[in-house]
């Protein structure tokens, strides 16, 4: 790394990680905070091949460029939370269509046309908030986020314009119970709110002892999980129904989330499918909706949890009246790399990988026993066109995105694959 200088960017687009980008002096340069249009100052590094700006001023706005609602996300906070609020909301869904289009084109080598987005809410629409809890030396503590470019400074959240107030009520009555807590200065937390009730999960300590004490304080919480430092994740209260689901199938924005569902179901069923291999399924909500409607599935996924529960799902329906309920769908506790083929062929298999996207065994296992189609869940555009382009002979039939995370830089998308007509 040279030393760094300072310099006046024009910034053109916004980066996939959620930077302004700009050109100086035969860099490419990517400055946190900046938005397409604004001339900036930017303290500037080099780092590898590309420049690293540092906001110092902007000199002239851009007009995408809007005052950021959040007190947080300005200095001294600078949360890291969101990447664009900063950022019109029309601009943002528009930089996100452009960023899959352009991920298409660099690294699958394929020209997509520029694609739709489905939107809701641009605000309170998270479900989910996870939190890094301090304790001072006074004894107090404090829960917060952290700053975008200084991951050790956590600041005191007073609110988060994206998060549903329900959550915010609950980590209030979380923090107001923390003289319970494990006696550890660093602990992280989450609040998820899953059928309108607040659950509760904490990571590190040793010891708990107060345990009782923070349940009989918080009594508004369904279940409380804890980690404690270098163990597995247990139950340590539940007073929840039965069947109901954990704390880590609960989805961050439920309703896009089932808007996205309900265009996967729908892409499957258009097959008209006997028999469908659900990658990657989670707690099996795609899985049971296409087992209700008469496919056997098979539903792969590696959390044990996850699995247990599309199992009793399956087993749901297999004990329902419903004649349209599917008889030898399963769920299959295993990585997905480790098992498809063994369960192929299929007239449909679907793909809902993490950020990482899939193990290239995956794409190999389909190119060997290929279905109908391929229908692609995807949470970062980079991962999704490598894997397409390591699928020749496949045509990408639809693609659309889904704006589950309004002011930050991620972006969902929907893509149906289909082998190309010989």
């Amino acid at each position: 790394m040279t030393a760094s200088t300072l310099a006046t960017l024009d910034i053109a687009s916004i980066s996939a990680g959620g930077d302004g980008v700009a050109r100086h002096e035969g860099l490419v340069v990517f400055t946190p905070r900046t938005a397409p249009g604004d001339r900036v100052v930017a303290d500037v590094s080099v780092q590898g091949r590309v420049g690293r700006g540092r906001l110092v001023r902007v000199e002239r706005e851009g007009s995408v460029r809007v005052q950021a609602p959040c007190a947080h996300y300005e200095a001294p906070d600078r949360c890291g939370g969101c990447q664009w609020q900063h950022v019109d909301v029309a601009a943002q869904r528009d930089a996100k269509r452009t960023m899959l289009r352009d991920a298409f084109q660099r690294i699958a080598q394929r020209e997509i046309p520029l694609p739709t987005i489905h939107a809701g809410e641009p605000w309170r629409y998270r479900r989910s908030l996870t939190l890094a809890m301090r304790k001072r030396a006074s004894g107090e503590w404090y829960a917060g986020l952290r700053a975008f470019d200084d991951p050790e400074a956590v600041f005191e959240l007073d609110d988060c314009l994206i998060t549903a107030e329900p959550v915010l009520a609950a980590w209030e009555e979380v923090m107001a119970a923390a003289e319970h807590l494990p006696d550890e200065p660093r602990l992280r937390g989450t609040v998820r709110v899953i059928h309108e009730r607040p659950h509760f999960v904490l990571e590190g300590g040793k010891e708990w002892s107060a345990l009782s004490a923070f349940l009989d304080a918080v009594p508004s919480l369904a279940a409380v999980w804890w980690q404690a430092e270098g163990k597995r994740r247990r139950l340590v209260a539940d007073r929840r129904p039965a069947n109901e689901p954990g704390a880590s199938f609960a989805q961050v924005n439920p309703e896009m989330a089932e808007q996205l569902h309900a265009a996967v179901v729908q892409r499957v069923m258009a097959h008209a499918p006997q028999r469908v291999v659900d990658a990657f399924s989670g707690a099996g909500d795609t899985a049971a909706a296409l087992a209700a409607n008469g496919v056997r599935v098979v539903a792969i996924e590696a959390d044990e949890d996850a699995s247990a529960y599309a199992a009793s799902r399956f087993a749901a329906l297999s004990g329902a009246a419903s004649a349209a309920a599917s008889h030898g769908s399963r769920a299959i506790a295993a990585r997905v790399e480790d098992v498809l083929s063994a369960h192929l062929p299929a007239d449909v298999v679907i793909l809902n990988p993490p950020r990482s996207g899939v193990d290239a065994k995956v794409t190999a296992a389909l190119l060997k026993s290929p279905p109908k189609a391929i229908v692609y869940v995807s949470c970062d555009p980079a991962t999704l066109a490598r894997d397409v382009s390591r699928l020749p002979g496949w045509t990408v039939h639809h693609i659309e995105c889904y704006d589950l995370f309004p002011q930050t830089a991620h972006v969902e998308t929907l893509c149906e694959l289909r082998p190309e007509s010989p």
